[in-house]
């Protein structure tokens, strides 16, 4: 079982400590880190051509903007999976979960890329989302198996840093091949991708496939997670972020479309909104494990997010350096919570809990599927200006959620007491 967290003040802090890492099991392997890490990073890379660009190819079959009921769709089955993700593990292994869902994906894929545009391809991508997040998922538990708690800020950091190196180059060159090829360029190369990641992974993790006896009914981990005052805080913080990406991922290609900005020009402003991403999480995740724990700099971060989100409807300008540098603001602290809530949450768990991984994995589609709820009503009654003050909402009960949030300590504060 993981351990709460106790208070960061207590004298008792280092045998606290102690207790908690004889408790998890754990089995730190840079090797497999590593490797986790190149997936990541091609995973990341070619997700990041539909991330940013599906959101019109759903418009453009439906016939309207306010895309939000197939996100609704998607993520609705998302959380159901999740939910019984654990029992499946339990059953086939991590290692073959990945290469399950990758080879669905694959499959998907290859359909889309050589059928036209329609309410088929369209539902098809839908269950390519479903999959794609039990992909993210598996790869979460791998992860955390070769990871250890100490070490958990330097570890997500740095494998975050990977993977957002490869979504920091895709955007431009997704905008690139969607002029030139239309989607059908795009699923092409998302499935060139996957096939990749496939094989790779067949390769590096051949030999990790462990399994897990313990059974848990979805109603088991809610009751395991409500007696976690630390988690849920937490979780709350992860749902605010998944929220913001929700609406932001959704709607801000829309905004600036109608706003006057062409393809070219948003695939530039996305490259220089991605960059946080990689020059800030690993050096967060050093801090937060050394010197400061993750309460204040996840304090921080979402005020950023208030900040930055809240001024998007003022923006009246048609200029690539002011939207560029608000979209960058709103990353910088994107990336501060992303690293962060990573680094407390596995501090808490290891491995052996598929369960409670995958719980907390189900914040980015609860976070999706009340966007999308949200984003559908504004729009009904407001313009599209309006959902990014939901955002700023959301993001006001994560500051005080952090605010409640149990302190860790960093490395150096540990050693002082």
């Amino acid at each position: 079982m993981y351990t709460k967290i106790k208070n960061p003040f207590s004298s008792k802090e280092k045998e606290c400590v102690i207790l908690k890492e004889k408790m998890h099991r754990e089995n730190f392997n840079p090797k497999k880190i590593f490797y986790l890490s190149l997936v990541s990073f091609v995973l990341g890379f070619v997700d990041a051509f539909w991330i940013y660009t599906i959101s019109t190819y759903f418009s453009r079959i439906s016939g309207t903007d306010n895309v939000s009921i197939f996100y609704l769709i998607a993520f609705s089955l998302v959380l159901f999976f999740l939910f019984y993700i654990q029992p499946l593990v339990s059953r086939i292994g991590r290692s073959r979960l990945l290469y399950f869902s990758l080879g669905i994906a694959i499959f998907l894929l290859t359909v889309l890329t050589h059928i036209p545009s329609s309410w088929l391809s369209l539902s098809l991508f839908v269950l390519f989302i479903v999959v794609n997040n039990i992909i993210w998922v598996a790869l979460d538990i791998l992860i955390e198996g070769f990871s250890s708690d100490k070490m958990a800020g330097r570890i997500r950091g740095l494998h975050l840093t990977i993977m957002n190196s490869g979504v920091l180059i895709a955007p431009f060159l997704a905008t690139k091949v969607l002029d030139l090829f239309d989607f059908e360029g795009i699923f092409f190369v998302l499935g060139i991708g996957y096939m990749v990641i496939f094989l790779f992974s067949l390769l590096a993790f051949r030999n990790d496939n462990a399994t897990f006896h313990e059974h848990l009914k979805p109603w088991e981990t809610l009751q395991k997670m409500m007696h976690q005052k630390n988690i849920l805080f937490i979780y709350l913080i992860s749902f605010a972020l998944d929220f913001f990406y929700a609406v932001m991922i959704v709607y801000t290609s829309i905004y600036l479309l109608n706003f006057g900005f062409s393809w070219n020009e948003i695939g530039i402003l996305f490259t220089v909104m991605l960059i946080p991403f990689v020059i800030l999480q690993y050096p967060l995740g050093i801090i937060a494990d050394k010197r400061l724990g993750e309460k204040e700099l996840l304090i921080v971060s979402i005020m950023i997010i208030i900040f930055s989100v809240g001024s998007i409807p003022f923006i009246h300008t048609h200029s690539l350096l002011v939207w560029g540098s608000v979209l960058f603001l709103t990353r910088i602290g994107a990336a501060g919570i992303e690293v962060l809530r990573d680094a407390y949450f596995y501090k808490q768990v290891d491995g052996d809990h598929p369960d409670i991984i995958a719980f907390f994995r189900t914040s980015r589609p609860m976070g999706n599927i009340l966007g999308a709820i949200v984003a559908s009503i504004l729009l009904a009654l407001f313009s599209l200006k309006s959902v990014f003050f939901s955002i700023v909402f959301v993001m006001v009960i994560a500051l005080v959620a952090t605010i409640l949030l149990e302190d860790t300590k960093g490395e150096s504060e540990i050693s002082s007491v």
